[in-house]
C-alpha cells in the first residue's frame, strides 16, 4: 500500500514538472540561460568540461528538439532549452516509476518505448548533422546524452513483462542499429571516445567504443 502511493506520488510530481515545464517554457528558458551566463561552472557527469558541455543548450537541440517533442504552434514562442527539459522531465518521471514499481494502469510500458523512440530520434537528428559539429562540447554533451538514454530506455523496454509488441521491439532494434552505426563513425572520427560516456553505458555502446579504434580527429585545428 505504502509503495503504491509512493509511485502515484512520484508519478504525479513528475507529471507535474512535465505539464509546468510546457506552460512556463519562456520563464523556464530564460532562467536556464541565466544560469548559463552567470551560474557556476557546468559539471558533466560523463567527461571533462574541455570535452563535455551542456547538452540543453546545445546548438544542435535548436534543430532537433521540436522534432521530437511536439508542443505545437507554441513551438515558435519556446527556446529549445525548454523543449529539452520537457523530454528530460518525461524522462525523469517514467525512470522514477520503474524504480518504484510501475503501475499496470498507467502503461509504463508504452511510455518507456515511447521515450526510447524519442532519444533515439533526437540521437539520429543529432547524429544527421555535419560531422564536425560535435566538435562543439555542448554538441558532444547532447549528443553522449541522448545516445545513452535512447539505450537505456530500449533496455528497459525489451525487459518489461509482459513483453513489449513485435512492431515496437522492431522499431527499437531498428533505431539500434541506426545509431550504433553512426557512433562507430565519430568513434574512428574522434569526436567521440570513451571517456565521453560514464561507467553506466549499455553494453553496445562499450562494445563499439572498445572496438573501434580512431583512424581520424576531424576536430584537429
Amino acid at each position: 500500500m505504502v509503495r503504491q502511493f509512493l509511485t502515484l506520488l512520484l508519478a504525479f510530481a513528475g507529471g507535474f514538472l512535465a505539464v509546468g515545464a510546457w506552460i512556463w517554457a519562456p520563464k523556464i528558458s530564460n532562467a536556464m540561460s541565466g544560469l548559463v551566463s552567470v551560474g557556476p561552472p557546468s559539471v558533466s557527469w560523463f567527461a571533462d568540461a574541455n570535452r563535455i558541455g551542456r547538452p540543453e543548450v546545445a546548438p544542435v537541440i535548436k534543430n532537433c528538439i521540436f522534432r521530437v517533442v511536439d508542443v505545437g504552434p507554441d513551438a515558435a514562442k519556446m527556446q529549445p532549452s525548454a523543449g529539452y527539459f520537457i523530454l528530460k522531465a518525461g524522462s525523469m518521471q517514467t525512470s522514477i516509476s520503474s524504480l518504484a514499481g510501475k503501475p499496470e494502469d498507467l502503461r509504463s510500458d508504452y511510455r518507456t518505448v515511447s521515450l526510447a523512440i524519442k532519444w533515439a530520434e533526437l540521437a539520429d537528428c543529432i547524429y544527421a548533422q555535419d560531422d564536425r559539429e560535435l566538435c562543439d562540447p555542448d554538441n558532444r554533451a547532447a549528443m553522449v546524452e541522448a545516445t545513452t538514454k535512447f539505450f537505456a530506455f530500449a533496455q528497459q523496454a525489451e525487459a518489461s513483462k509482459p513483453p513489449i509488441s513485435a512492431g515496437e521491439a522492431q522499431a527499437i532494434e531498428n533505431s539500434k542499429g541506426k545509431l550504433l552505426g553512426a557512433l562507430k563513425n565519430h568513434r574512428r572520427y574522434g569526436t567521440l571516445v570513451a571517456a565521453d560516456f560514464s561507467s553506466f553505458a549499455s553494453p553496445e555502446i562499450s562494445r563499439v567504443l572498445r572496438e573501434e579504434k580512431q583512424t581520424r580527429d576531424i576536430c584537429k585545428r
